[in-house]
């Protein structure tokens, strides 16, 4: 062992635990990190947890770097190796069981686990253990500890290096075979606990750790006295939260209750004297035990529902207990409740157990008058942080949820009159004055169960409708209000006669600031549910919208847009550009105003020309009659009007980032509103985006690009050809910019310009590959392997493994996928391409594109694996992984050789022989046997470890159990 690095261990951690300095402690950390990738740290920390010396900071490190070193680095050891370490962590384990310290201990049975998984020649491991540690007092609990890890590491541990195959053989060693042995073992230490809290609380953390496998035979429990004990701790404060676990993990194991009736029997009675120790904390305020309690309830109702439906009168005690945990003023606790009303619900409302729907109304009756009290909002909420408001506001949705599980079972017409009645007597009785906060809770669950409530419900919805005008004006109530006829907008279709009160309710809200918002949703609710019945409304809408833009927010202004955009859309065809006129030519003037400021215009001016495209957008989104394909489209007809004004905006702001990706978006709607119409336009759209983009190199011109290319670039028809005069000519100026910037200057431009590419590849793949452009693309691919940014190399690495399956697809189109575009495209696809046209394409394009990855390959795999163990994020390492897969598919023997000649230029001092060894005879075996989902595993596997050890972790690694005095590794 080498002493030097012993004692530069020691020195790094009594700076990390001892320093003043924080950039030396943060130093040492790292390389104490470093130093537990490295071959010499088993022996380092074998002395360093031996030495007399070694101070508790140092143990507990070497205790770590074992838990480290076994996880990732047991290949490191030979046979002969492991077995002696196997041995060494025993000694350890007894020894510091009988003087700890307990984080020891837990870091030395986790190496243990770990060591137990992974290595399959040690067969009694269980038994072994029990034999070392379970005789004596001292070393029960360290015992207890182990068998409680065991399990959470079969079970969680995913980054042990194991296959599939050996870990289902190892874990039924493990844990399967002893399960049996493991219940009676816990039954004997439970009863000879006595008094000794501590080990039944280890008892039972164990016995729950064994019920989350699956593997305990839950029914050999019915004459165990771990069933007894577990509701005998309940009273005990130091066992009450344990107790409270291993009940509930007992009662999940039990949910398919048919296989365990016996124990369920058994479990039910222990069950009804807690409903009284619920009511007691509950009247205490116990928020902490009542919360335990609420658990079991919830655990035993959604387990046992089946028999809570089927035989109610006997299980009653069960949903009385969740119904007053649903009840408890607490309401971080009441949600836990939620899923079991729901699933209660959907259960009732099935074919089988709908006759049994009239035994539980009470209950959901009920819970109306529950959530409406938990709706109201408390009444210091103005003292809310914006935080504790979003949670509220969330928290207030998912009782809107129960309230809607409610209308399914209670009915519509009981659900509504609660609310209706709640405000009748809030308003009427004059001797309480009522809060804001009383009014609109009610009137909020009216909204919540609005997708419950039938469109032709004609008794109470019309009394609430005409009980809105006579609410108070307060805003937060008038906000609530104005949602609920929101929300009921389908309802008003079918009830016209309220329309016109409600278009007064909804317009009244605009002249306050804090209901302008709703009044904005509520408009456009209703524009949309109810246009043809607001047509002869679009005279007064006219001058409403004019006024009321000009001082809304434009949030706000959007919603309106869209509300007259929905009105506009059902008036007659022979109308519509006249209204289109009459409506946008107004905003398109202001947009002429703005842009011929041209460079004197302001930050402001430049927001106001943004959010006027953005209306625009609305209109041209929204309003998509159908129009026969040889008739004028009248909204392109208006397009074409506004071509001017879209071009001093081009001229004047198209290097603006805000106005560039407004305007975009008009493109992009044109495009895909308009498909077919628009084609006489799009040569001037695509000249528009190649001059634009080489002038200003702005991405949201190649993002507009991509949107053409999808809709019109489908293979076999004429859209093919000028989409691929248009990739050649925004190419151009791309390249130039590849060049002369650094990829991370211009990560919008990289991801825009090959998502554009993967749109083409996807739809019309054999324009692309048979161009001559495609190698100086496929090289600017190259390059951009670069870039580090997240969406930008994700765009890069799509293009590279989409040209992969192209390379690789012999008889089928590239990726399997129908083209994108209208059914229009699609039909002439079909028509243009018979099954043997496309064979004989995707054989040409799979020989292109061959011969490119054979000319670059070596260079590509080059730039694949520099990047997988250097810079690409991990999120795209399984992505790489399948595009080198592809490779070694499509050229076996040079993607070997490449692979090859790659790894043997690593530095010795970052790749030994043997890891390079390993790794090389692994991969070229995988190829040689044509194993390709093998050839990316051991790629995957040895890039995971290759990162682990040579460079920095990106943030802390989940582990199964932590500790304050731990080192971050």
């Amino acid at each position: 062992m080498a002493y030097t690095a012993v004692s530069r261990v020691t020195e790094a951690l009594s700076t990390l635990y001892s320093g003043s300095d924080s950039d030396g402690k943060k130093e040492a950390s790292r390389w104490l990190e470093s130093f537990q990738r490295t071959p010499e740290a088993w022996s380092a920390a074998d002395y360093l947890i031996k030495a007399d010396e070694s101070n508790l900071e140092t143990k507990v490190f070497a205790a770590q770097t074992f838990r480290q070193k076994i996880t990732f680095d047991l290949k490191e050891l030979d046979e002969a190796g492991r077995m002696s370490l196997r041995d060494s962590l025993l000694q350890l384990l007894s020894v510091f069981a009988r003087s700890g310290p307990q984080i020891i201990n837990t870091q030395l049975c986790l190496s243990v686990a770990i060591l137990a998984i992974q290595l399959s020649q040690w067969k009694n491991v269980v038994g072994q253990l029990v034999e070392l540690l379970g005789n004596s007092p001292e070393t029960i609990p360290t015992l207890l500890e182990f068998l409680t890890v065991l399990p959470e590491e079969v079970n969680n541990n995913n980054r042990i290096p194991i296959g599939d195959d050996e870990f289902r053989v190892r874990a039924a060693e493990l844990l399967t075979d002893n399960s049996d042995e493991i219940l009676k073992l816990l039954a004997v230490y439970i009863q000879s606990s006595g008094t000794q809290t501590s080990i039944q609380n280890s008892v039972f953390k164990c016995l729950s750790s064994w019920l989350r496998t699956g593997d305990i035979d839950v029914n050999n429990l019915a004459a165990s006295p771990l069933l007894d004990m577990a509701f005998t701790a309940l009273k005990q404060e130091e066992l009450f939260d344990v107790a409270v676990d291993v009940i509930c993990e007992i009662i999940y194991e039990t949910k398919d209750v048919q296989d365990y009736m016996p124990l369920i029997q058994v479990i039910y009675p222990k069950l009804v004297p807690l409903y009284n120790d619920l009511a007691i904390v509950k009247e205490e305020e116990d928020d902490d035990k009542f919360r335990g309690y609420c658990r079991i309830f919830v655990e035993a109702g959604e387990a046992y529902m089946l028999l809570l439906i089927a035989h109610q009168e006997a299980f009653t005690t069960i949903i009385d207990g969740v119904a007053m945990c649903t009840a408890y003023h607490d309401l971080d606790i009441v949600p836990m409740t939620f899923n079991f009303w729901f699933e209660l619900a959907n259960t009732l409302q099935s074919e089988t157990y709908r006759q049994n729907q009239q035994h539980f109304v009470r209950y959901f009756d009920q819970l109306v008058d529950v959530m409406i009290k938990h709706l109201q909002y408390p009444e210091d909420s103005h003292e809310f942080t914006s935080q504790e408001r979003d949670e509220f506001r969330q928290f207030r949705h998912h009782m809107g949820d129960t309230l809607k599980d409610c209308c399914r079972i209670v009915g519509s017409h009981r659900c509504l009159s609660k609310p209706l009645s709640i405000l009748s007597n809030l308003l009427v009785n004059a001797s309480t004055a009522a809060t804001w906060q009383q009014i609109e809770a009610p009137i909020f669950s009216l909204r919540a169960m609005g997708s419950e409530i039938p469109d032709e419900e004609n008794e109470i919805m019309p009394q609430i409708m005409e009980f809105l005008s006579k609410l108070p004006h307060h805003p937060k109530i008038r906000y609530a209000a104005t949602l609920v006829i929101s929300r009921y907008t389908t309802w008003t279709r079918k009830h016209p006669e309220f329309l016109a009160y409600q278009l007064n309710f909804i317009s009244a809200g605009f002249e306050n600031e804090e209901v302008a918002a709703a009044s904005a949703l509520a408009l456009k609710h209703l524009c949309k549910d109810c246009s043809e019945l607001l047509i002869d409304y679009l005279s007064q809408l006219h001058p409403f919208y004019i006024n009321v833009g000009k001082t809304l927010p434009i949030s706000d202004t959007l919603e309106v847009t869209e509300a007259v955009a929905h009105v506009i859309a059902v008036i007659p065809v022979n109308e519509l550009l006249q209204a289109l006129q009459l409506f946008c030519m107004p905003l398109a003037q202001q947009l002429h105003d703005v842009a011929t400021k041209g460079k004197a215009a302001t930050e402001k001016d430049r927001a106001v020309a943004a959010d006027l495209l953005e209306q625009i957008n609305i209109f041209l989104r929204v309003i998509q009659p159908e129009i026969p394909p040889h008739e004028t489209h009248p909204c392109v007809a208006f397009i074409n009007e506004l071509w001017p004004v879209f071009d001093l905006c081009l001229a004047n702001f198209g290097g603006e980032e805000l106005v560039s990706e407004s305007l975009c978006k008009c493109f992009k709607t044109c495009v895909i509103s308009y498909r077919l119409h628009f084609v006489p336009l799009l040569p001037q759209l695509l000249q528009r985006i190649v001059n634009v983009f080489a002038q200003t190199g702005m991405s949201a011109y190649l993002w507009v690009a991509g949107r053409t290319i999808r809709e019109y670039a489908v293979e076999g028809t004429d859209g093919v050809a000028p989409c691929l005069q248009l990739v050649e000519q925004l190419s151009s100026p791309a390249f130039t910019m590849f060049g002369n910037k650094q990829f991370d200057e211009i990560p919008d431009v990289v991801e825009e310009y090959f998502r554009m590419l993967v749109c083409f590849l996807s739809n019309a793949p054999t324009a692309l590959v048979q161009s001559s452009l495609l190698s100086s693309i496929f090289q600017a691919g190259l390059a951009a392997l670069n870039v580090h940014q997240m969406e930008a190399i994700t765009a890069v690495l799509s293009f590279h493994r989409i040209l992969v399956d192209i390379g690789t697809s012999g008889s089928q189109t590239p990726l399997a996928t129908t083209p994108r575009g209208s059914s229009e495209n699609l039909s002439q696809y079909e028509s243009a391409l018979n099954a043997s046209d496309k064979a004989l394409a995707a054989k040409q394009n799979a020989a292109v594109v061959s011969t490119l990855f054979h000319e670059f390959g070596l260079q590509l795999t080059n730039q694949l694996f520099d990047g997988l163990i250097n810079q690409f994020p991990r999120d795209v390492v399984l992505d790489v992984a399948a595009i080198q897969k592809g490779i070694v598919q499509m050229l076996p023997a040079e993607s070997s050789k490449w692979m090859i000649t790659v790894v043997e230029n690593f530095s010795s001092q970052t790749l030994t022989n043997a890891e390079r060894q390993i790794f090389l005879t692994d991969y070229t075996k995988a190829i040689q046997e044509q194993q390709w989902q093998k050839v990316r595993r051991v790629l995957t596997d040895f890039v995971n470890a290759y990162r682990r050890k040579h460079t920095s972790r990106e943030g802390s690694r989940r582990t199964t159990r932590t500790n304050s005095s731990d080192i971050a590794i």
